[in-house]
C-alpha cells in the first residue's frame, strides 16, 4: 500500500491553515510519509522565518492517506 501526504501552514493566533498541498511524492509506508512529513514541515517552518512563526504560532497539519495501486 503507497500513500500520498497532504500539509498545510496553519496559524493558532487566528485558527486558520492555507490551503493543502498534496505533496506528489507517494510514499511506501506509513512511516515512511510521516517522516517526510516531519522534514517538510521544518523546511517550511524555517522558510517562514522564527520572527514570523513566533508572532503567529505557526505550525504544520498534515495526512497520510493510503491510496489504491494501479
Amino acid at each position: 500500500m503507497k500513500f500520498i501526504l497532504v500539509i498545510s501552514l496553519c496559524s493558532f493566533v487566528n485558527n486558520q491553515c492555507l490551503p493543502p498541498i498534496e505533496v506528489k511524492e507517494k510514499y511506501n509506508s506509513w512511516n515512511d510519509c510521516t517522516l517526510a512529513a516531519l522534514n517538510i514541515s521544518t523546511s517550511i517552518l524555517t522558510s517562514q522565518g522564527m520572527d514570523n512563526v513566533n508572532k503567529n504560532k505557526l505550525a504544520t497539519k498534515f495526512s497520510c492517506t493510503p491510496i489504491k495501486e494501479t
